[in-house]
């Protein structure tokens, strides 16, 4: 079976199922497409609200009059980064030569924007204001095998090593909470130097949704982030069973069952961590390629090469 791509032109109407890849900076969606342009048949993104698709290509985002939209039923989003892609991720096409080039999408700007996974250069690219962007975390669109057992993976495209292992926030149950009451189920996270209880929370700050320390005792919760720990009076708390903290990984593996946060605005997952400072135990933000936690202690934000992660038993 292949993939039903649809033809189109500047100014037509998107066609019945089409696949959404996600939403411009404006909240109108965009949808997955490809484009040919210099001999290369590239993912591309689909703007309605633009009546155009856009590819990227030599630092550039280059506007398609001509181009076709993927349609149909059964494919997902999946995690992934530095050019890896699952065994059953939709091909788009090829380079002139010959390289696949998958379809992936990534945060940037407060837009989700559908862009191409070139495998040998380790990312994604997508295009985006005028130009090429580089993401080095983002999601790849798979195509689900269906009840007879078949997908229509391309017979000729290689399978890259598979995605590093992650979860989407969604399968924990985060809850709004207050310094004053935390909710039944409350996940402890560690203790303060003087021994009172942290709660593992997240909370936004600057487009970013990061691991929080909640220490209600002290009527306190703060992330670090940009070198300082920072005050937040509005953050969730982590609630659930089946929690437990493992050791982190020198070379800044993450577990399967790590529990993530979010995304920083380039799309890249934060993970929830520990590590002790000062005689506390206190939690921060793992980021994958960075080999550490980063805590918020003492109105600064500490790294530790030594920590633990946060992963959940199912």
């Amino acid at each position: 079976m292949d993939h039903k791509w649809v033809h189109l032109a500047a100014y037509s109407q998107v066609p019945p199922f089409a696949v959404v890849g996600g939403h411009d900076c404006d909240g109108t969606p965009i949808y997955v497409g490809r484009a040919y342009h210099e001999g290369d048949n590239l993912p591309a993104k689909v703007v309605p609200s633009k009546n155009n698709a856009y590819v990227c290509w030599g630092g550039r985002e280059i506007t398609k009059t001509h181009y076709e939209v993927l349609t149909g039923n059964h494919y997902r989003w999946i995690p992934c980064a530095a050019g890896s892609v699952p065994p059953n991720a939709v091909l788009a096409g090829n380079t002139v030569t010959g390289e696949p080039l998958y379809i992936g999408r990534g945060h940037w700007q407060g837009s989700l924007t559908v862009g191409k996974i070139h495998p040998s250069h380790h990312c994604l690219y997508i295009p985006f204001g005028g130009a090429e962007h580089r993401l080095d975390c983002y999601e790849v669109l798979t195509y689900e095998m269906s009840h007879h057992g078949h997908h229509p993976h391309h017979p000729s495209a290689p399978i890259i090593a598979v995605c590093p292992p992650a979860l989407f926030p969604s399968v924990h149950t985060w809850l709004p909470a207050s310094l004053t009451s935390m909710p039944p189920g409350a996940v402890v996270g560690g203790h303060d130097t003087d021994g009172s209880t942290i709660y593992v929370g997240r909370a936004h700050h600057d487009g970013e949704h990061l691991p929080c320390k909640v220490v209600p005792g002290k009527q306190s919760a703060y992330v670090s982030w940009g070198g300082k720990d920072i005050f937040k009076s509005n953050f969730e708390v982590l609630t659930g069973h089946g929690y437990h903290w493992i050791t982190g990984h020198h070379h800044g593996e993450i577990p399967a069952a790590a529990v993530s946060t979010g995304r920083t605005r380039n799309g890249e997952p934060v993970y929830v961590g520990r590590g002790h400072h000062h005689g506390s135990l206190t939690p921060g933000k793992v980021h994958p390629y960075e080999y550490c936690v980063y805590i918020a202690y003492g109105g600064k934000e500490i790294k530790l090469k030594t920590y633990e992660i946060l992963v959940k038993s199912f």
